[in-house]
Parts: structure tokens; sequence; C-alpha cells
């Protein structure tokens, strides 16, 4: 069974993202993710990787270098680097997913045609404001699910702070959460 791992420095991105692909890829060995590159190089030398997801942005390591290595241990693995900015999708022998995409992007792109949709959509609780997030709800908890503040997905929005708090509300509400923590995860396992 092919092995896939997921390097994310971020435990709740990297927990949420290995839940929801373990639940899509029924044909694959889907790890717990490693946070560092040390991590994923160790776990290459003693099991064989086939596909490895891996950070690119603001990274302490070459990225390049990191996919050379794993490729030293399995020849055929295929690189997929999670990126929130286009400059880094110039990295030799990475293919390079946008950050936000999400899980169900994530395993086409792994094994196109053959990932199991999970039925799970973005709507409201009972007690909760009506109807799914909207596409600037979802924007902004792309965004926070970056680990940006209220301010920095403000500044990129070219939104007020207290608009991106209260779009935070909503988002809470809507899916009947209680903490941002809970909201990404939900999102991740939605895709």
């Amino acid at each position: 069974m092919p092995l896939l791992v997921i390097q994310e420095r971020r435990r709740l991105y990297r927990e949420s993202m290995t839940a929801c692909l373990k639940r899509q890829l029924d044909a694959f060995d889907v790890t717990d993710g490693v946070a560092d590159a040390a991590g994923l190089l160790r776990l290459a030398e003693s099991r064989h990787i086939d596909h490895a997801v891996i950070e690119v942005d603001g990274v302490p390591w070459d990225v390049a270098a990191l996919a050379g290595s794993l490729r030293r241990h399995n020849p055929l693995v295929q690189v997929i680097g999670l990126s929130a900015s286009v400059r880094s999708s110039a990295i030799e022998g990475v293919r390079v997913l946008s950050r936000v995409a999400g899980p169900d992007q994530l395993a086409e792109l792994v094994c196109p045609g053959n990932a199991r949709e999970v039925p799970f959509v973005l709507t409201s609780s009972p007690a909760s404001a009506s109807g799914p997030l909207s596409g600037h709800q979802l924007r902004v908890l792309a965004l926070l699910s970056l680990g940006m503040t209220v301010a920095e997905v403000a500044a990129r929005l070219s939104l007020s702070e207290r608009a991106v708090t209260k779009a935070k509300v909503v988002i809470f509400s809507k899916l009947g959460v209680q903490s941002q923590a809970h909201a990404v995860a939900s999102a991740l396992a939605a895709g």
C-alpha cells in the first residue's frame, strides 16, 4: 500500500489534514504527520515514502534539498508543496498546491480519479445562523487557518479589524464551534 506523509509545523493543520486524507484515500497508508524536515527524513530512512506533502513557505530548510534527500530514499517519491504564495511555485522537483486548497484537492492530486468523496459540508448547526459559509467567510477562515492574526487578515483582505472579528463570530456560529482552532479543523474536515 503506498505511503503518504504530511510534514507541517502546525499540529492542528497537520492532524486535521491527515485525518481527512485517511478517510478519502482508501488505497493509501496515510501516516500521522511529522513537524519538521528532520522528522520527515527519519521516517524516510525507516519506511518507503511514496508521497510527501511538505511546507514550502517560511521554513528554515531548503525545500529543493529536502525533496532531493527524499528522492535518495525513493527516486519515485512524489513531493507536493503546500504554499500560501505564488513565489514558491518554481521549486525544482516539487509540485506546489495552494495551502488553502484543502484535502479534496490534495487527494485528487495524489490519486487522480480514485479519491473517495467524503460527504461533509460546511452548514450551520440547528442553533446557529442559517446557511453555509459565504465566499468572504471562507476567505477569512482560510487566512486564519494559515496562522494569521485578525490584523493580518484585515490587511490582506483590505478590511477593518472589526469586520474580520465580526466575520469570525458569524463563522463560529455557522459552524457551531467555540474556537478558531475548532473552526479550522471543521473547515479542513470539510475540504
